[in-house]
């Protein structure tokens, strides 16, 4: 009996495990398409707005700036998609392993329902009183019709869970089918977005040829940079903001229910606190690229050739071709956006509000929320019309830090 009642218990665990699982992926669908679509929508817009500019408009600064925002929302695209192609894939493991426990189940079954055949056949032609009143004493006969009684009723519940086993792996298999289908889809269409990628990319490296003959715009693109600073500065202080928030209510959660799931997936996203003390890396912070030479340092910069004088708050390194970006240490990503004169920017949080900002990167192989360890690549030195050239930041707070001062002596 305590058999019988394992096996139900089993199957049931079996078939609610199922039923969540493609609940959450249905879910996990649905949020993901919302923001695919949001991404395509806001690269075809600008798309729409380069082609209805003239020929000219098209060989300036601004063009420069859309291609190089679409180029990011691309990589977000891609970045999107392979994660959901991973995604899937989990999921179709989940759904494999789920139906090898029902496949297993339903043998067991099987060979309960063999071990039954088998008694029947070996007391053929004996009727069930006969098999109880041939008992040799009262309580064997008792014992019989118990046993002849469990027989029958353990046959009935391994009928029932037969049935109910085969109409739960066809299920199984039909969601199975439904994944890999989209699995694929997903595959295709990653492969589209990288065409379109590689593409803006040809398309950017010619409208670079053409724009570094003009001084203009590459004076223009230095103006650029000086707003893009004051912007950094601002998104610096949203984010210490953002974080001082959700502090807060990772408090108040941990009052009323410390066993929530909102408050364990975000000590789980956001706990510093078992990072390297970045304080400690001073004077031996490891560099964002492998090889390279500061081209602009941190402070006032002047410009003799141009007749510019701009304020860093970072330092500017230049490298040989697309470079990759490293972290400098361990930490979570936590912005990733678009800003004239700088393109794509990233920033890492790390321990005691210290963060870190890498602009002109591309091909960004992370997303915002992923934990990086020190030296994990997260991108390559994107191409402006100064050259390949990494800006790079070190923020305390609020307060803008010379990057010369933490960087390890080369």
């Amino acid at each position: 009996m305590l058999k019988s009642l394992s096996g139900k218990y089993i199957f049931i665990c079996l078939i609610v495990a199922a039923s969540i699982l493609q609940g959450q992926t249905k879910d996990t669908i649905r949020l993901k398409n919302q923001e695919l679509d949001k991404v395509k929508k806001e690269i075809s817009a600008l798309e729409k707005e380069l082609q209805s500019k003239s020929k000219k408009e098209r060989e300036s600064l601004k063009a420069l700036e859309n291609i190089n925002q679409q180029n990011l929302l691309l990589n977000k695209l891609v970045n999107n998609l392979l994660t959901e192609e991973k995604q899937k894939e989990e999921a179709i493991q989940q759904i494999e392993n789920e139906i090898t426990k029902v496949e297993s189940h339903t043998d067991e079954l099987k060979e309960k329902y063999a071990r039954y055949i088998v008694w029947l056949y070996k007391n053929r032609g004996l009727s069930i009183w006969r098999f109880i009143f041939d008992s040799d004493s009262f309580n064997q006969a008792i014992n019989r019709y118990r046993y002849l009684r469990y027989i029958s009723n353990q046959n009935k519940t391994i009928l029932d869970q037969f049935d109910s086993s085969k109409i739960e792996l066809s299920g199984l298999k039909n969601d199975l089918e439904g994944e890999r289908r989209e699995k694929e889809s997903l595959a295709k269409q990653k492969m589209n977005e990288q065409e379109n990628l590689r593409q803006k990319e040809s398309e950017k490296k010619e409208l670079l040829t053409v724009l570094k003959k003009d001084q203009k715009i590459i004076t223009q693109e230095i103006a650029s940079k000086r707003m893009a600073e004051i912007t950094i500065k601002n998104l610096i202080a949203k984010l210490i903001e953002v974080d001082r928030e959700r502090r807060a209510k990772m408090h108040e959660q941990k009052a009323t229910d410390k066993k929530s799931l909102a408050y364990k997936k975000n000590i789980q996203m956001f706990d510093y606190s078992g990072f390297e003390n970045f304080a400690e890396l001073r004077g031996k912070l490891g560099w964002p690229i492998r090889e390279g030479k500061i081209v602009r340092t941190f402070g006032e910069n002047k410009n003799e050739r141009l007749k510019t004088v701009t304020l860093n708050y970072g330092i500017d390194i230049a490298v040989k071709g697309d470079e990759k970006v490293l972290s400098v240490a361990e930490g979570i990503v936590s912005a990733i956006d678009w800003l004239p004169g700088y393109g794509s920017i990233l920033i890492i949080t790390h321990r005691d509000d210290f963060r870190t900002v890498y602009g002109h990167i591309s091909d960004i192989s992370v997303k915002e929320g992923d934990k990086v360890k020190s030296g994990t690549t997260i991108g390559k030195v994107n191409e402006s019309l100064e050259g390949n050239i990494l800006h790079f930041e070190i923020w305390n707070e609020r307060n803008y830090q010379n990057p010369e001062v933490w960087l390890a002596r080369k």
